[in-house]
């Protein structure tokens, strides 16, 4: 596992954020503006360009492989050569979030967290480090020094000022903290989990706000220290590729993330990132009926619903106060969260074990998801074992045709040894309509395939498919999960290269048969990859080939191809472009 690389130096540069351009004053010569911007590179020699021309660099995040991203100053010139490179995977102004609350628990109640409780579900022991789950508090820090944190806290980082205090002075990541982890004292309030162990990534400063690339390295840090669960009380109306890459890190490295769908309202399509994030259990705020809180973000992303309206809980100082937000109906979901991890599961399983036993209260599916959180169901002991989906992927498949194809790659399991089958639906989230299914038997206690999903007469406009799966055991219990993927815009036909000339001429010397091809190419995209001569029998066999790289718009030359079988029929040259795809012609001899 790659090991986060943090390099901090005072900014000397004036930098201008996402919120705004700054001005300098008239009459003055001035310098280029520079800004603060992510750079995700893909190889060592992208991450050394991106290094040599930034003003300064002020954190590194290094991924799995050669991926990384370089935070740093950087002027629009040195961004426009930089996204010239096709190892540059991104470059994006560093952005910031800010804690989602800011409209001031009987939540504990609510979700059955006491029936937990008295059934000796803690989320841990009072052994530093031995057992119990490791819940991180992704946030503005965490006041360790109150009554009812202090005996769960272990450690923290701060992110802002890049030190190993991450103490709030906020009080957003306190309160959060609170009902995802209070300790069971007699005293304060009580959280979902009550002796789990409780870290903090300090991500946000004083006034709330907190830089992509920051908030990206305290998900990574969460991953790195090997903590079970990250709660994510933040968010904005942008994605980001960096906190993307950080998500993706962190869920395939096993942390269950948890994130606050945000208090735009109940308008359609309004969940917050990076809770849009597939990655990220997305969750929506109820109130004391069960209704949707007026606040919540809604929209198909939503995967859970909690507690959100004047919640009680842990406050800077020492005390409790109430506060109502999404960022307070996260902590439920993660303190839930932490819950099953305590119990063995990995961070799929509590995910699909949360969905599964959430509590349906009549909402639609965009305002609840799967439903209420209800931490007791999700730890009974159950005799019949819901199936679990344990990989779930959608993969673009490149063909020559006008469809849109993807291969679903999968993976379900049973400790109950008794599955059933797998229900596979294609469906384009632009239009909501169903594109292809299939249904797979199985059986025994795991399956796994790779199944091809068909969207035909796709008309190439870059839409956005998702893939649900469905796994059933022989009882009927069943679990699901969803995978998404936008296609790539369709130029198979624009971009497909050109034979513009092909001619052979053929001799033979001693017992060899020689065959001479001449030929131009050319591409309008300029992608041009390589040309091959292949010399065939009568029965299309392959008997020589030669091949040439080739680049640009155009290229010529000649290839030889030789046999001594005397059977050769027919020479063969074919283009390619390095998106794959090719044109061929053929000539006889």
């Amino acid at each position: 596992m790659l090991m986060i690389d943090v390099f901090r130096r005072e900014v000397l540069t004036k930098i201008t954020a996402a919120i705004g351009l700054s001005s300098l004053g008239a009459g003055r010569a001035v310098a280029q503006e520079v800004n603060e911007y992510n750079v995700g590179t893909a190889s060592p020699a992208a991450e050394q360009a991106a290094s040599d021309v930034a003003n300064e660099v002020s954190q590194v995040l290094n991924w799995d492989g050669d991926e990384k991203t370089i935070t740093g100053v950087y002027s629009q010139e040195a961004i426009d050569n930089l996204d010239n490179r096709p190892d540059v995977r991104y470059t994006e102004i560093n952005g910031t979030y800010q804690a989602i609350s800011e409209t001031r628990p009987w939540g504990i109640d609510r979700v059955d967290a006491d029936v937990a409780h008295s059934n000796d579900e803690t989320g841990g022991d009072d052994t530093d480090g031995e057992g119990g789950a490791h819940v991180s508090i992704i946030d503005s820090g965490v006041d360790y020094g109150h009554g009812d944190l202090t005996t769960n806290y272990i450690d923290g980082k701060d992110f802002v000022n890049d030190d190993g205090d991450a103490m709030d002075d906020n009080g957003h990541g306190t309160h959060v903290a609170g009902t995802g982890d209070a300790e069971d004292n007699d005293q304060g309030v009580i959280g979902v989990c009550t002796a789990a162990h409780l870290h903090a990534a300090k991500v946000l400063n004083s006034d709330g706000y907190g830089s992509w690339s920051n908030i990206a390295a305290g998900i990574k840090w969460t991953a790195d220290q090997g903590h079970d669960v990250g709660n994510l009380s933040l968010g904005g109306t942008s994605g980001s590729r960096t906190v993307r890459d950080a998500c993706q890190y962190a869920y395939d490295n096993g942390v269950l993330l948890v994130a606050a769908a945000g208090n735009e309202g109940p308008s359609p399509n309004s969940v917050l990132y990076p809770a849009v994030y597939e990655e990220v259990i997305a969750v929506s705020a109820t109130d004391r009926s069960d209704d949707i809180a007026r606040f919540s973000s809604t929209g198909p992303e939503i995967e859970l619903a909690a507690p959100g309206v004047n919640v009680l809980s842990t406050t800077l100082g020492g005390g409790t106060g109430e506060k109502s937000g999404t960022s307070m109906a996260s902590p439920h979901v993660a303190g839930a969260g932490g819950q099953l991890m305590d119990n063995g599961y990995t961070n799929r399983e509590a995910r699909t074990k949360l969905r599964d036993t959430a509590e349906d209260i009549g909402l639609s599916s965009t305002e609840q998801g799967h439903g209420l959180v209800n931490v007791a169901a999700a730890l009974s002991d159950d005799s019949n074992s819901s199936p679990t989906v344990d990989s779930l992927s959608l993969t673009e498949v490149e063909t020559d045709n006008d469809d849109a194809e993807f291969d679903v790659g999968w993976q379900v399991s049973d400790s109950d040894g008794d599955l059933d089958s797998v229900d596979l639906t294609l469906t384009d989230d632009t239009d909501g309509e169903t594109e292809d299914t299939a249904s797979i038997d199985v059986s025994d206690d795991s399956a796994s395939d790779t199944t091809r999903l068909v969207a035909s007469g796709d008309d190439g406009s870059s839409n956005s498919y998702t893939a649900e799966l469905i796994v059933t055991d022989t009882n009927g219990a069943s679990s699901s999960d969803t995978a998404t993927e936008t296609e790539s815009e369709d130029t198979t036909d624009a971009s497909a290269p050109t034979i513009d000339s092909f001619s052979v001429s053929t001799r033979t010397t001693g017992v060899w048969f020689r065959a001479e091809s001449d030929w131009a190419v050319s591409d309008d995209d300029g992608d041009l990859d390589a040309v091959t001569t292949e010399l065939l029998d009568s029965d299309q066999n392959v008997l020589d080939s030669t091949s040439s790289n080739v680049s640009g718009s155009n290229a010529s030359g000649s290839h030889e191809v030789r046999t001594r079988n005397s059977d050769s029929d027919v020479v063969r040259l074919t283009v390619t472009d390095a998106a794959g795809n090719h044109t061929s012609d053929t000539r006889d001899v």
